[in-house]
């Protein structure tokens, strides 16, 4: 017996960004990688430049927050289990706030 494919819809993820701040939701070609480097606030850059070398503290890895399923990015070297209740929170109201 095969299971059928379950259309998924849009794939929607969130960042909890070290510096303390409120988590936000990542653009969606962001979603879905298991890492992704995000240095903050993203600099402006003229077309063609290089990007500047990121530190490993700028790399986010993709854990899945039950029961509501969606990514959940955290620094390197964080649990995501761990995540105090009120990022918890706060991701849940901004995902039934804009869905």
């Amino acid at each position: 017996m095969t299971r059928r494919k379950q259309p998924w819809g849009q794939q929607r993820g969130w960042i909890v960004p070290a510096d303390g701040s409120p988590p936000q939701e990542l653009p969606q070609q962001m979603v879905g990688q298991k890492l992704i480097s995000w240095p903050g606030a993203m600099p402006e850059m003229q077309p063609a430049e290089p990007a500047k070398n990121l530190a490993s503290k700028h790399y986010y890895h993709r854990y899945v927050l039950n029961p509501d399923g969606v990514s959940v990015y955290v620094p390197e070297g964080r649990d995501a289990e761990s995540l105090p209740e009120a990022i918890k929170n706060e991701i849940r109201r901004q995902l039934k706030g804009q869905s």
